[in-house]
């Protein structure tokens, strides 16, 4: 990912939720169906706000941390997205 990619993502989810993502290895977390529809929903609703990034700020500050802690992972790392998505439905 590009310097400016991290920076992007930094400034939308914040500082503590990039850390804790970074941090965070994928297979403690735990993970639902439920959950997992929830950052399906957050990243199609990041997608279709793409041009609005104060809106996409204000959705991201409105999510349960749990929400926004799986997302800003999916993001960080879009591979991580099937194997979260997988992990959720065993």
């Amino acid at each position: 990912m590009t310097k400016a990619g991290i920076q992007a993502i930094r400034r939308l989810f914040g500082d503590v939720v990039c850390s804790v993502a970074g941090s965070t290895d994928a297979a403690t977390l735990d993970l639902s169906a439920g959950l997992m529809d929830r950052v399906h929903d957050g990243a199609d609703a990041l997608l279709k706000l793409r041009r609005y990034p104060e809106e996409q700020l204000r959705y991201v500050s409105e999510l349960p941390f749990d929400v926004r802690l799986v997302l800003c992972m999916w993001v960080m790392d879009c591979g991580l997205a099937d194997k979260l998505a997988q992990r959720a439905l065993t």
